[in-house]
């Protein structure tokens, strides 16, 4: 009898894990859906700067960068986010809308980078320029 229930016990912490396994995997999937493309249009323009040569050796080291920031992003969202509103954002860009807001994610970053950027040496610098003296 202690067998039956230790096998059952087994088997259902097997399952659990599988579908936590499950989840992680929705998981990362949305998070590099919504913002991996917007990473990778950014660090093109590094890889620019980056001599030819060297250029795959570098793609390769920040590709396993990038792994641990999806994981802590990953726990981040666990912590944060209900697993029944994640599996919603999954279902929502499998639609059309949410295929075209991934396809102009990456644009929409790039501009609102260099945008946020120039408004804060035009704007916040002389600010904060002012009040240091």
């Amino acid at each position: 009898m202690k067998k039956l229930i230790l096998s059952a016990g087994l088997v259902m912490l097997s399952f659990a894990s599988f579908a936590q396994d499950d989840f992680k995997e929705d998981l990362t999937t949305l998070i590099k859906a919504q913002s991996g493309a917007a990473i990778d249009a950014n660090m093109q323009q590094v890889y620019n700067m980056i001599p030819e040569a060297n250029r795959e050796a570098f793609k390769k080291e920040m590709s396993a960068e990038m792994d641990k920031m999806y994981e802590k992003t990953l726990n981040i969202y666990i912590e944060t986010i209900e697993k029944d509103d994640i599996k919603k954002m999954l279902e929502f860009y499998e639609t059309p809308a949410g295929a075209r807001i991934l396809e102009k994610t990456p644009t929409l970053m790039t501009k609102s980078t260099e945008m946020s950027q120039k408004w804060a040496m035009e704007s916040i610098m002389p600010i904060v320029q002012k009040y240091m003296n």
